[in-house]
């Protein structure tokens, strides 16, 4: 008889966010493996958020039920997000203003006014399925209070799989007012009392937590990387060529991911090398705040500089293999996490250049041979391994595909399998 495992993610295909990356690799993964059956409960995305090509990477006989939804949900959906606008290709200059802080007043997010109506649904497929498991990908964290109030009247065991980490994130927590940040404590607290199992996706995040959750069994945490997946990034669609040699960042700029020390260290190398817009640029795929135009002004930039707004997942192998070195950033108040950017560019096997001062991170990009690190807040070093890079010149794909293997969706779903089975019996 199959064992069932129930799937709770309001991000799941055809929505198409990176928040429904994790979920698409847990349903590939697992279904079908180890007698193991996955059932979904997810929210249903509006249309301008849907992308039906994501939908091939789900098994077929997955069931997917969008029943995470409340009568309210369009309203709600329309105050989080305002009236949807056609995605300009080309990153629009904003006005010079400062950016300001994501200050957010509920512990959960849009989500919670849906809870109710996802538990009372949620009773219907436990019913109807009769899972062995109920399994939460978050954040958004809402999926938490419906998976903590299934598993007490049904007395099925839960399992908490954060894709980042919720409290130890002290950047956001500073964010919230105090009276917010006491309330997610507490639920927090409430959630890793209830479930069986707590899982981080860095070694970092699951240390964070065994310290503050000491009187918590330690086995009951663990970690889960989170991983490239082929079917997500076949290489299809447009034709990509840079005939510059191109320093490529894949994502966006903000406050927790700052651009200004990376434009001043290439501001170094096009000034000592005097180098043209013909030779050299930097190009950005996503959404910049304010200051990175400043800062584009301030090192005089402009020429060689580049913004675009993200592409399909599909193409993204395409575009990261178009770029002559892959750039990504962690400054230290991101240390528990490694941008989920990072499997993608290790599947794409272009140098990554990583100004970071996470060292998890920077022990991957080691272990894999996928680049090199340097220190933020330190543009003379940021500027040599840009120098280092340019010098060498352009090159093919990095002959490293046996190191990448671990960070795969066959590493990363066998890990799931394994906690399925402990937590089932």
């Amino acid at each position: 008889m199959a064992k069932r495992v129930l799937l709770i993610s309001p991000y799941f295909p055809p929505h198409n966010t990176i928040g429904t990356k994790r979920a698409i690799n847990f349903a590939e993964g697992v279904h079908g493996e180890d007698g193991w059956e996955v059932i979904v409960m997810a929210s249903k995305p509006f249309k301008y958020e849907y992308d039906f090509r994501l939908n091939q990477c789900v098994p077929k006989d997955v069931k997917i039920h969008y029943d995470f939804v409340g009568i309210f949900r369009p309203l709600i959906k329309l105050l989080a997000l305002g009236i949807p606008k056609k995605k300009p290709q080309i990153e629009k200059r904003p006005k010079k203003t400062r950016s300001k802080k994501s200050i957010s007043l509920t512990p959960f997010d849009q989500y919670v006014w849906d809870v109710n109506s996802a538990i009372h649904n949620g009773k219907k497929l436990v019913k109807k399925y009769k899972p062995d498991v109920i399994w939460v990908n978050a954040d958004p964290w809402s999926g938490f209070l419906v998976a903590d109030k299934l598993s007490r009247k049904f007395n099925i065991p839960w399992v908490a799989d954060l894709r980042d980490p919720w409290t130890v994130f002290e950047k956001k927590m500073q964010w919230r007012p105090w009276l917010t940040v006491k309330i997610i404590k507490s639920y927090e607290q409430r959630f890793f009392k209830s479930a069986s199992k707590v899982i981080l996706n860095t070694e970092t995040a699951l240390d964070a937590y065994k310290e503050t959750y000491h009187n918590e069994p330690g086995s009951k945490f663990s970690f889960i990387r989170n991983a490239f997946n082929e079917c997500l990034l076949r290489d299809i669609g447009i034709k990509l060529e840079t005939e510059p040699f191109t320093f490529g960042y894949y994502g966006g700029f903000r406050e927790l991911v700052p651009s200004g020390e990376i434009l001043k260290g290439f501001s170094q190398l096009v000034k000592k090398h005097n180098l043209s817009p013909s030779e050299v640029r930097f190009e950005v795929r996503g959404t910049v705040y304010p200051e990175f135009w400043d800062q584009v002004s301030q090192y005089e930039l402009a020429d060689y500089v580049n913004v675009e707004g993200e592409i399909n997942l599909g193409h993204t192998v395409r575009l990261l293999r178009s770029w002559d070195v892959l750039l990504i950033s962690a400054i230290h108040d991101r240390r528990w996490m490694i941008p989920a950017k990072f499997y993608d560019y290790i599947f794409a096997r272009k140098p990554i250049l990583a100004i970071s001062d996470n060292t998890e991170l920077n022990s991957l990009i080691e272990k894999s041979q996928s680049g090199s690190w340097v220190a933020t807040k330190n543009p003379d070093e940021i500027f040599k391994q840009f120098e280092t890079y340019f010098l060498k010149g352009k090159s093919g794909l990095l002959k490293n595909e046996s190191l990448i293997e671990p960070y795969g969706l066959k590493s990363q779903a066998g890990q799931f399998l394994q906690t399925l089975t402990e937590v089932s019996k």
